[in-house]
């Protein structure tokens, strides 16, 4: 019998809940119309997870900081990676979904997303007080509406259609996350601060 079987399986179910994340080794950028644009960098720790984690920074149209958010964690398994991330086809707003860079709820992704307009960054979850987002790997239609594939509101989950104008004006004073001034937001932070 092979010892090593078991370690086999964990390994191959470990790739197989993150299907969807960008596995980049390098950084991808965002331009924005406006000069703006959202560059993300992979910074997982450890041999072979630098592409587990990520860090997202906001630059202003002048080449300035406004600010980052930083998903790494110490040991590199409690983090997030970014899934996917693209600008809505108005260039209106940033839209990225996560993922836990140890495969901890691999059920339930967090998907947010930055307006351009008032660099106010905002997670869609909580926006719209949904019981769960279950795929990252959102589409978007014009002008800027995101379309999740699977929203756990019921049995089994749905689809669901969400126009950020929309939503932002019905919704503006719910919680969310400055982003100016050049600060870095740890992943604890940035997450409780936009729940």
């Amino acid at each position: 019998m092979n010892r090593n079987l078991p370690a086999q399986f964990v390994a191959i179910a470990l790739v197989l809940m993150q299907p969807y994340c960008l596995r980049a080794s390098s950084k991808k950028e965002y331009k924005v119309k406006d000069g703006s644009r959202v560059v993300i960098l992979p910074i997982g720790k450890g041999s072979g997870h630098d592409d587990s984690e990520s860090r997202i920074e906001f630059y202003s149209s002048q080449n300035q900081m406004l600010c980052a958010l930083d998903y790494s964690s110490d040991d590199g398994e409690h983090g997030f990676g970014v899934v996917k991330a693209a600008l809505t086809p108005d260039n209106n707003y940033f839209v990225f979904s996560l993922t836990s860079s140890g495969g901890h709820q691999p059920w339930h992704a967090l998907i947010y997303f930055y307006s351009v307009r008032d660099s106010q960054i905002r997670s869609l979850e909580k926006l719209v007080q949904l019981a769960g987002i279950s795929n990252g790997n959102f589409g978007l239609e014009a002008p800027n509406t995101v379309v999740l594939t699977e929203v756990v509101t019921a049995d089994p989950p749905t689809l669901a259609k969400l126009a950020l104008d929309k939503l932002l004006g019905k919704h503006r004073s719910q919680p969310a996350l400055g982003c100016s001034d050049g600060k870095t937001f740890g992943v604890a932070t940035a997450i409780r601060r936009m729940e």
